[in-house]
């Protein structure tokens, strides 16, 4: 029987404006099919993209008793979750330009400090093949537990830029599978050996966007490099959530190895491009495997 991936992260309501230029405009207008709202949130985006590509899941998070917290809770049907109470659901906004580069304006709600759900975690744990903690603060303490389990941890530390960074230094310490974002890097390969010495992970991938993504092993002599799956993008918010939720599904729910499971999410993460949101456009594995042929 399949074990589930539980994952560890914030959920929001993420409302979305189309741009027809470069910037937006100072003054107010009407606007026709380029506004839109959808669920989002790293934690969601993990969830969604394992369960279409076929993975079981189980999922902790924190939502508010607010519209932005139903409205997750009616997203969220059909898979297996607690959420901890908190004042109020996160919200992200999103400028979105006809190419698809997106800027990202983020309402936590201060919710990175709030008390972890340690019990939720706890009772979640049992059975799964694979912990997905995202880096925001309230996971920190989840970390010894599934260490202390014996249940593997995957985490996303995204855009890094020193190996010796207090807020990361937990998840490099704790994490088996590690990824973070090149995207500001300019020597991401040699910033990847660099961090192999400073973790204990024994795979780690660096996302380059376009440019694909790289991935070392522990023990590993050389860099691989995974090139990009080309697509149209409509909006390339959420694609390094794509590619690591598939690296996942393919790495310890379908057994591949790292550099094919890497191939296939690089896929996924393709594919993710059409949607019109960051919590939308993930693929199933039949649509992955066609891509990556």
């Amino acid at each position: 029987m399949t074990r589930p991936l539980l994952v560890c992260g914030n959920a929001n309501l993420e409302t979305v404006l189309g741009l027809e230029g470069e910037f937006l405009p100072v003054q107010g207008d009407a606007v026709t099919d380029r506004l839109s709202v959808n669920v989002s949130g790293v934690g969601v985006n993990l969830v969604r993209g394992l369960s279409r590509l076929g993975s079981p899941v189980r999922f902790v998070t924190l939502l508010g008793n607010d519209v932005a917290g139903r409205t997750v809770r009616q997203e969220l049907d059909g898979i297996e979750w607690h959420a901890m109470p908190v004042r109020a659901t996160a919200q992200t906004l999103a400028l979105v330009r006809p190419d698809g580069r997106h800027t990202f304006y983020r309402d936590i709600k201060g919710n990175e400090q709030a008390d972890t759900p340690v019990a939720a975690f706890r009772a979640a744990l049992p059975g799964c093949g694979a912990a997905l903690l995202t880096n925001i603060g309230w996971t920190r303490d989840l970390l010894p537990v599934a260490r202390a389990a014996g249940v593997p941890i995957q985490t996303d530390v995204h855009e890094i830029s020193s190996v010796d960074a207090p807020y990361d230094q937990p998840y490099l310490d704790a994490a088996d599978v590690l990824l973070f974002s090149a995207a500001r890097l300019t020597d991401p390969a040699g910033f990847l050996l660099a961090l192999r010495e400073c973790c204990r992970a024994h795979v780690i991938i660096a996302g380059l966007g376009e440019g694909g993504a790289l991935l070392l092993e522990r023990g590993a002599d050389r860099v691989h490099h995974q090139p990009a799956f080309r697509v149209v993008a409509t909006h390339r918010g959420g694609a390094g959530d794509a590619l690591a939720a598939a690296f996942a599904h393919f790495l310890f729910t379908r057994g591949h190895d790292p550099r094919e499971a890497l191939r296939l999410a690089c896929a996924a993460a393709a594919l993710k491009l059409r949607g019109k949101g960051s919590g939308e456009g993930h693929a199933t594995e039949a649509e992955v495997r066609a891509l990556a042929g």
